[in-house]
Formats: C-alpha cells, sequence, structure tokens
C-alpha cells in the first residue's frame, strides 16, 4: 500500500470519526481528540493485519482504542466510553455486513454466509479487545492508586 493511499485513510478515518464527535453530542474542545483515537486505532490496525491478517488487526486496533480512550478519559475527565466508541468507528467492519447481506437476498448464499461469518468473527476480535484492554487498564490502575493511598 503506497503512502498516498495511507494518508487517505488516515483522513477519512479522522473527519469520519469527527462525524461521529458530532452525532454523539461530544464536547466540542474534545472533538479533536476523540477523532485522534480513531486515526490511532486504524493505523495499529493496519500494521497487524499487514503482519498477521485481519482478525489480529481487529484485535489489535481495538485494543489501541479501548487504551487510548481510557488514557483520555483520564486526561479530559469524561467517561472512557466517549473516546473507545469513537475510536472504534474506522474498524467496524460495515462493508462486509453489507456484501452479506447483499449475497444472501441476491440468491449466493454461500458467499453471504461466509461473509457473514467473517463480519461476526471481526466483530468478536473488536470486542475482545475493548474488554481485555479495559480490564487490563483499570486492574493496573486500581493496583496503583492502592499503593499511592499507603504511602
Amino acid at each position: 500500500m503506497d503512502i498516498q493511499t495511507i494518508l487517505i485513510q488516515f483522513i477519512t478515518a479522522f473527519t469520519g470519526c469527527l462525524g461521529f464527535s458530532i452525532v454523539f453530542h461530544v464536547r466540542k474542545s474534545q472533538w479533536a481528540a476523540a477523532s485522534t483515537g480513531g486515526v490511532l486505532s486504524w493505523a495499529v490496525y493496519l500494521a497487524a493485519a499487514h503482519a498477521s491478517g485481519d482478525y489480529a488487526g481487529a484485535f489489535a486496533g481495538a485494543c489501541a482504542a479501548a487504551l487510548y480512550g481510557e488514557v483520555m478519559a483520564h486526561r479530559e475527565h469524561a467517561p472512557s466510553t466517549i473516546f473507545t466508541v469513537i475510536a472504534s468507528i474506522p474498524l467496524v467492519p460495515g462493508a462486509s455486513l453489507y456484501r452479506s447481506a447483499d449475497s444472501m437476498m441476491n440468491g449466493s448464499p454461500d458467499a453471504g454466509r461466509q461473509l457473514g461469518i467473517y463480519t461476526l468473527v471481526f466483530a468478536a476480535c473488536m470486542s475482545a479487545g475493548i474488554v481485555v484492554t479495559t480490564l487490563i487498564f483499570r486492574a493496573v490502575s486500581k493496583k496503583i492508586r492502592e499503593r499511592k493511598q499507603k504511602q
């Protein structure tokens, strides 16, 4: 993939996340931060997918989105869900879901099932990445807070 294509994808990820920031009524002061998370998650997805495949990319990109969401929530004094959900937007497998439904409706049930399974596994990898990262981050944060209270 050439650098121009990657830059276009990053710009598209940013503007798409910016649009969702507006739709989700995120504070204007947080639009850039929320949208940058989408670029980060997409960059991690591209790198991991290139190295290990789409499912690893989905997991890694979602991990990046969740970690970014937790860090930005702490920094911005806002719920992590705001940043995590918006950072995950570029990863959502909407095109494969559409193609799956289209194949089913146009008489190619085998192709539709294959795409449907791909979409479900991709989404499951995303979910696992968000859950695992959030649980680890919160457990580590709790341990850090307990250590600070003991001092």
